[in-house]
């Protein structure tokens, strides 16, 4: 009887090990997101979801959203149709936040005949340097007016997305465009996020310099804009299991994510708060 009674308790384990197993890593993925994610899975983000999903055993589902990744949440996660986010700050009030997996920031790219050196976000009034590729709703835009740089700006950014109005939609310079410019020496400074452009510096015919920001914006009021930030993977606030999962699956697969931003390009520094 005891026999017969171990035998079937491991039979309905297995069955709930498979049960498990068949469920999918429902990761939100954005087909206009390069180099983070695109719809022909060359981003840098859908092959660490490919290393998590394999870390937790479970089958990658790419959800597809055909929208800009600032609609993931939004469109993916709170209708119920995928659970992760990946590449989201850490303590994204949004989701639940797994602990960080990489810390970096804001950077200037400049070519590198141009010698420029700065590192603080001040430097971008930098004599000689008039004209600044940027995207759009990103701290790059309050460097420059603490600079005194962006009304003079304003003329060149939005020919960049052909003087579309800004108002009630989300229009942005692409990743790409924003280092071209410095290239095509359009423009002589990029402020930029450094995973957005780290891939296009890294393949520029032209060599480049990518300098990290290493001061933090204090507002007037006493508000700090931070320049650095800690990248954690969101989970949908109803699945604490499945974060429990992926916290696992970080640090198990950590060596080969961090040879996936190493080789993407993306400046890497030690974790802080």
């Amino acid at each position: 009887m005891r026999i017969a009674q171990l035998l079937a308790g491991a039979a309905l384990s297995a069955l709930a090990f498979a049960g498990h197993a068949a469920e999918p890593l429902r990761v939100c993925s954005s087909t206009q997101d390069a180099p983070f994610s695109t719809s022909a899975r060359d981003g840098f983000e859908n092959r660490i979801a490919e290393v998590l999903a394999r870390e937790t055993g479970r089958d990658l589902q790419h959800v597809w959203i055909d929208k800009p990744a600032i609609y993931l949440v939004h469109l993916g996660v709170d209708q119920g149709i995928c659970d992760v986010v990946i590449g989201v700050d850490a303590g994204d009030t949004r989701l639940l936040s797994s602990k960080p997996y990489y810390r970096t920031g804001y950077v200037f790219v400049s070519r590198h005949d141009r010698d420029f050196e700065g590192a603080r976000w001040q430097d971008a009034d930098t004599p000689g340097f008039t004209r600044f590729s940027y995207r759009f709703h990103s701290p790059a835009e309050t460097i420059l007016k603490y600079t005194g740089r962006y009304e003079d700006n304003l003329a060149y950014t939005y020919g960049l997305i052909d003087f579309k109005s800004r108002r009630n939609q989300y229009i942005n310079v692409p990743a790409e465009r924003v280092i071209e410019e410095v290239v095509g020496r359009e423009a002589d400074l990029a402020i930029a996020f450094a995973p957005e452009v780290a891939r296009y510096v890294r393949d520029s015919a032209d060599p480049l310099r990518m300098t990290m920001i290493s001061n933090e914006i204090e507002r007037s009021d006493g508000v700090i804009i931070p320049l650095q930030y800690n990248q954690a993977v969101g989970v949908a606030k109803e699945k604490p299991g499945l974060l429990a999962e992926i916290n696992a699956a970080l640090e198990s697969g950590a060596a080969e994510i961090r040879a996936i931003l190493e080789a993407e390009g993306v400046p890497l520094l030690p974790a802080g708060s």
